[in-house]
């Protein structure tokens, strides 16, 4: 069978395949070794292979998601008959939420997987196996195994830390909010209900007695849109100066002005998180300023936060108390 039948299956999923899919499609060994002599294929593990040129000058978030879909579709069968190799494991922690679709912090480099067949845990250049979680918590994606997000989320906080647990917790709850916004037209609906009894089931089952878990579940919200204001919510958290409404709503009386992304409840400032590329042209840029004057003159004060403020935190501390101070000000002359 032709070079080009192997370029096809592997196309098809994304770049990569596995080795198993490759014999059960009926490419031989020395056609495949062929391949990666020639660096046609690369063979990134046992069992796991990717096309040369997929990895070629892809970012490195990019190539863990690849290696990701490749380790995740060497772990199940991808054809009637064949064997069960790779059953006892599943995608896990930040790699269960890539092929979720959902966002993580990249802590590391590796593919995680947990056991579902109560073996022991391991760790390589490539893969971090964790200890067992049971199978009723593994679901299939895309022909993958991976731990239902609700757990994949909680097994990054306990891993991670909290900063990578609210992002990670946040994206789920998000998720499941955009569901039924869009099956029920409002928020917080069936799917929302179905996530939280979730995750509050992965918690009891799996993390009961972990102070980090529980801060995350209490401090997670799918109201964030974004991983710049889940981490932009964290770091309020730390400074000690929330409470703090995601997607706060900014009024004239009964008319609405502006939504932004998060409101300090205790004082008339607000935060807007300014990722890349959010201002697309100049018209953009003008009308965010008339946006924000607006946001002004209702007696908010405004603070802006870019993916470099968040390294320095005690810059972005001093803008914010400013800030504080100003509305403080303000209120108590209008008073």
């Amino acid at each position: 069978m032709s070079v080009e039948g192997i370029r096809t299956l592997l196309g098809a999923q994304g770049g990569v395949a596995s080795s198993r899919q490759v014999r059960a499609a009926g490419f031989s060994r020395r056609t495949v070794d062929a391949m990666v002599a020639r660096g046609d294929l690369v063979r990134v593990r046992r069992g796991v292979l990717v096309l040369g040129e997929a990895l070629a000058g892809i970012t490195p978030w990019d190539r863990r998601a690849l290696l990701t879909r490749a380790v995740g579709l060497s772990l199940a069968p991808s054809a009637p008959g064949l064997p069960e190799e790779g059953w006892g494991h599943a995608l896990s922690h930040e790699s269960a939420l890539l092929v979720h679709g959902l966002a993580c912090l990249g802590v590391d480099d590796l593919v995680h997987l947990s056991r579902t067949d109560g073996g022991r845990g391991r760790r390589d250049r490539t893969i971090w196996v964790h200890s067992a979680v049971d199978p009723r918590w593994v679901i299939e994606v895309d022909g993958m195994r991976a731990v239902a997000p609700e757990l994949a989320a909680l097994q990054v906080a306990a891993n991670s830390g909290a900063e990578a647990g609210i992002v990670a917790l946040d994206g789920v709850l998000h998720q499941a909010r955009q569901r039924d916004l869009a099956e029920v037209g409002r928020p917080d609906g069936p799917s929302t209900t179905a996530a939280l009894a979730a995750v509050e089931a992965a918690r009891a089952e799996h993390f009961p007695s972990s102070a980090v878990v529980r801060q995350v579940v209490e401090l997670a919200d799918g109201r964030s849109e974004s991983v710049g204001e889940s981490r932009s919510r964290w770091l309020i958290h730390l400074l000690g100066l929330g409470p703090c409404t995601p997607q706060f709503t900014v009024r004239d009386g009964h008319v609405f002005v502006a939504r932004t992304d998060l409101r300090l409840d205790r004082w008339m400032v607000v935060l807007e998180f300014d990722g890349a590329g959010k201002y697309l042209d100049h018209a953009d840029l003008l009308a965010e300023k008339d946006r924000e004057d607006r946001i002004r003159e209702l007696g908010y004060e405004v603070v802006r936060i870019r993916w470099s403020d968040l390294a320095r935190p005690g810059l972005l501390r001093r803008r914010i108390l400013a800030a504080i101070a100003r509305a403080e000000e303000r209120a108590a002359f209008s008073g």
